[in-house]
């Protein structure tokens, strides 16, 4: 299922497909603190969003595109840098 302007836990055939946002190692990686994301975006990225995110380990129901924009422009990657494909929750079931 996915909603205009969202990312979304899709359906794949006959299991969800879990997607990761890998935030907590792109700043590691930039030697940047949430807050600073968050000033940096200028508005765009609360930091109490950042911290959520952050203590699910970047899994998310749902997240708004914007917040991937954001996210992306920040810290200068493409959204496939910032998403990695998470395990499912149910077996791929055999026909």
């Amino acid at each position: 299922m996915v909603k205009y302007g969202h990312i979304a836990t899709i359906d794949y055939g006959s299991y969800p497909l879990r997607m990761r946002l890998r935030v907590r190692e792109l700043l590691t990686r930039r030697q940047m603190t949430p807050y600073k994301l968050a000033v940096l975006s200028e508005g765009r990225i609360s930091l109490s969003t950042l911290y959520r995110i952050l203590r699910a380990d970047g899994y998310a129901s749902t997240f708004e595109s914007k917040l991937l924009d954001a996210i992306c422009d920040v810290l200068g990657v493409e959204p496939g840098e910032l998403l990695e494909r998470g395990s499912s929750t149910k077996k791929r079931q055999r026909r």
